[in-house]
């Protein structure tokens, strides 16, 4: 009778097609998570934009009459918004010239308070324009 110690070819390939199709499966879903958290911090990042131009127009709505357009490095400047932001994806902080190029413009209803906020993306890279268009 013959004693074979070790693994045929078959075990070897299964093993091997098995350990792939796992690291597969593992792979799409990690990514999946990692879209998932940029995509959080995306709608974080305009959320906080927007409540920072809430409360500004709140605390000025007497001092404008019309529709108000603002940048979000005025925001940081008068301490309506956070000074660190950075962008979701790349995960730098943004520099003032692209703080400037985020616009807020900001639509009033009669009672002066916000009807409607848009946020544009000026900046070359489009820093935040892919959570814009998310919200």
């Amino acid at each position: 009778m013959k004693n074979n110690k070790g693994f045929t070819l078959i075990e070897l390939l299964l093993t091997i097609v098995l350990l792939s199709v796992i690291s597969i499966i593992s792979f799409v879903s990690i990514n999946a998570i990692i879209n998932k958290n940029k995509e959080n911090e995306c709608n974080s990042l305009v959320n906080n934009i927007k409540m920072a131009a809430k409360e500004y127009t709140s605390d000025n709505r007497y001092k404008n009459n019309f529709n108000t357009t603002i940048n979000a490095k005025y925001l940081i400047d008068n301490n309506y918004l956070s000074s660190n932001i950075t962008n979701p994806y790349t995960k730098d902080e943004l520099n003032t010239e692209e703080l400037e190029d985020i616009v807020i413009s900001i639509i009033l209803n009669v009672d002066k308070t916000p009807k409607n906020i848009i946020i544009t993306d000026e900046t070359e890279e489009g820093v935040i324009r892919e959570c814009i268009l998310q919200d």
